[in-house]
């Protein structure tokens, strides 16, 4: 793989989610429940969704995460590749906005062309 390649991952929020089984794609939610015996959290997303994420081992976890994934078979997790921690202030009603702009009427800006 050419190391200047960057790959494309489409921004989703809850009901994005069902569209991407089995790809990866980038999940900004607050953090509603973390069981770390589990490995797992409850998120609530930026369209008011309450999904999963199936967490890589990690002592910290911020209230609002931008977390990278592959989003399971069912459609209703997401299983963990890496995250970044947000700010609390974070603005998700302009987000959800934007990711439905970005996945309706600005499709061919935001979206690779496989996808």
């Amino acid at each position: 793989m050419d190391p200047l390649q960057v790959s494309y991952k489409p921004r989703v929020n809850g009901s994005l989610m069902q569209r991407f089984k089995g790809k990866q794609v980038i999940l900004v939610a607050k953090v509603e429940d973390y069981d770390p015996g589990q490995n797992m959290a409850t998120v609530q997303t930026s369209d008011a969704m309450v999904c999963h994420v199936i967490l890589t081992p990690n002592d910290r976890l911020a209230n609002i995460t931008e977390f990278y994934g592959v989003v399971t078979e069912d459609g209703k997790r997401l299983k963990e590749i890496s995250r970044v921690d947000l700010n609390d202030d974070f603005d998700f009603p302009a987000y959800d906005q934007m990711l439905n702009l970005s996945h309706n009427q600005f499709r061919s800006l935001f979206m690779d062309s496989t996808i």
